[in-house]
């Protein structure tokens, strides 16, 4: 698993966490599942920008920004530092959704939609569409990054549109 149970001290205490979860470990674990699924859907979500529509499969994976596998697949201290606080904060909020605590819920909200905030910067969603965050230590398949526009390979996708209609008025 990419975090661990332990690893989640450092977003909520422990004994608030056994509270919330009612002392079943498979309720945390399904938080931190989810969680992870979730972040690793947006660095997906960057991956497969508009940019990419129409290219080759040789283009695309040209393309691509992110290792999404390896980012991942990574365990202990190979892991990205930001990526993994961006899966706890995630987690946390799951975990503390099965439970109504007020006193924690507004500050785990804030963070959440700061977390979701940041996401949506690293995918290009939403309000960040014009200006995304690329994280340049992450790796990158086959040094990734290459924009179509600036590929030295000449061939490309074959592309049809229709001219704008005539009104003869």
């Amino acid at each position: 698993m990419f975090i661990e149970t332990e690893e989640m001290k450092s977003v909520l205490y422990e004994y608030q966490m056994m509270q919330i979860a009612d002392n079943d470990e498979d309720i945390i674990t399904d938080g931190i599942m989810a969680a992870v699924s979730e972040v690793r859907g947006y660095f997906e979500a960057a991956n497969a920008r508009r940019e990419t529509a129409g290219l080759t499969q040789q283009q695309y994976a040209a393309w691509k920004i992110y290792d999404v596998d390896a980012i991942f697949n990574a365990t202990g201290t190979d892991r990205n530092a930001f990526v993994v606080r961006l899966c706890k904060r995630i987690a946390a909020w799951n975990i503390c959704d099965l439970a109504n605590v007020d006193i924690i819920n507004d500050r785990l909200k804030e963070r959440y939609e700061l977390t979701i905030s940041t996401l949506e910067k690293i995918a290009g969603m939403g309000d960040h569409a014009q200006s995304r965050l690329v994280l340049s230590e992450l790796p990158s398949p086959q040094g990734g990054g290459v924009s179509p526009s600036q590929e030295t390979d000449t061939s490309k996708p074959f592309r049809m549109i229709s001219r704008p209609k005539f009104n003869h008025e």
